[in-house]
């Protein structure tokens, strides 16, 4: 996927970070140990509320790469922040999207990367909307700049179109 250099990050104390989609192989290895090491504030984030180690442990062994999308930052320390994308019906025309993140230093920066690679892979698998349960407030800007905002009850949703085409012109 992306690689960055310790340029795009000036402030960083990370020298250098990998933005990539993992494989079901690296579910357990690098997905599990950052979701249970997030605090109680972040899971509820995450998965809508609190949620044991238990039930963490059977989310990501439940995970289905055929039927899902995981993308990752990973920092010297491991992963920094993640994203996935489920389908929301039996087609990807409308996906949930799931973010979480522990990263202190370019916390902006590195949520717009994987926030940019997962419009891209949801618009390549048909995608046109996404629907975020819990998203934190202060980087909703981040997905104004991806198309249209919307409050829908509990949710938001992103409108990405547009916005995910940019990538299908790019390759043609």
């Amino acid at each position: 996927m992306k690689n960055s250099i310790p340029g795009e990050f000036p402030h960083s104390t990370i020298s250098t970070l990998l933005f990539k989609s993992l494989s079901q192989s690296e579910l357990e290895r690098l997905l599990l140990p950052f979701y249970i090491s997030l605090d109680f504030d972040a899971r509820r984030r995450r998965f809508g509320g609190g949620v044991s180690d238990a039930s963490i442990r059977a989310h990501c062994a439940g995970l289905d790469l055929a039927c899902a999308v995981v993308l990752v930052c990973l920092g010297a320390g491991g992963v920094v922040a993640a994203i996935e994308l489920h389908p929301l019906a039996s087609g990807w025309v409308q996906s949930e999207l799931a973010l979480a993140d522990r990263a202190t230093a370019d916390r902006t920066t590195i949520v717009a990367h994987l926030l940019q690679l997962a419009a891209f892979a949801a618009g390549a698998r048909g995608c046109t909307s996404l629907v975020a349960q819990s998203f934190p407030h202060e980087l909703l800007e981040l997905l104004r700049g991806m198309g249209r905002v919307r409050r829908e009850d509990d949710a938001v949703r992103i409108e990405i179109g547009e916005y995910a085409m940019l990538l299908q012109c790019g390759r043609t």
